[in-house]
């Protein structure tokens, strides 16, 4: 009984090692199709044989393994079909491209492990890519989608630009004609809360370069794109000024 007890234990601890494994997928996310599920468990816990138990264990581990390479090449191929404005920002992509072939190379090579492992080795492969996915994915992953989202961004901050130069025409025309302080004065906050918001997205880059945490330069992602927004608020502001100044025909 106690050596029974002990088979089903193991069955227990392979399995939720190798479910840690499969549960986040290289995209940051649950994907369905790397999931293990109570099925796969039941399968564990039929086998008749030490040798049955271990042909299940390397399958499973060996179809995970394969999902997460799937699900890096995913990301790889998103990451390197975005376009990047600039030499930095393209050499981040670059380099976490490559963080991600070395991702793949490890999971290939503990694939490689598999085929003469036994169910001591299983384990021990398993917390081998649990320990790395831990030590190394999590922060991989939040660089590489904060760099998507950051680079996504940036046609926003060139709308804004071009909405500035916009509006800064029309008030010095109107000034032109005659000095309107409020128009001035709110022309000037914007340009202001929009070199604060270039200032925090170009911090953003900054901190995706130097690979600091993903936690950071998400935090300050976030910033810009808040200043962005309040920047956006001032140019409503300017609007309703100039439908003052130039009323619209009835």
């Amino acid at each position: 009984m106690a050596m029974v007890a002990a088979i089903s234990l193991g069955r227990a601890t392979a399995y939720a090692e190798t479910t840690a494994i499969s549960t986040t997928t290289d995209s940051g996310a649950v994907t369905d199709n790397c999931l293990l599920s109570t099925a796969n468990f039941t399968q564990l816990q039929a086998a008749q044989s030490l040798g049955d138990e271990l042909a299940i264990r390397k399958q499973l581990l060996g179809e995970t393994i394969a999902c997460a390479v799937s699900d890096a090449n995913s990301l790889q191929k998103t990451l390197n079909a975005v376009s990047m404005p600039d030499n930095q920002s393209i050499s981040v992509q670059n380099q976490l491209s490559g963080k991600l072939d070395d991702a793949i190379n490890f999971y290939d090579l503990e694939s490689t492990k598999l085929s003469g492992a036994g169910i001591s080795a299983t384990q021990s492969i398993a917390k081998e890519i649990i320990a790395w996915r831990t030590a190394n994915y999590s922060s991989l992953t939040g660089q590489i989608n904060n760099l998507i989202l950051w680079s996504q961004n940036q046609n926003l901050f060139q709308t804004a630009q071009a909405r500035l130069a916009q509006t800064t025409q029309i008030v010095n025309f109107i000034e032109a004609a005659a000095a309107n302080n409020d128009l001035q004065a709110g022309l000037n906050a914007t340009r202001s809360s929009l070199e604060n918001a270039e200032g925090e997205n170009t911090a953003a880059e900054a901190a995706l370069a130097q690979s600091q945490s993903p936690n950071q330069s998400l935090v300050l992602i976030q910033q810009s794109l808040q200043s962005l927004a309040d920047t956006y608020q001032k140019f409503s502001d300017i609007n309703i000024l100039l439908r003052t100044v130039l009323p619209t025909s009835q």
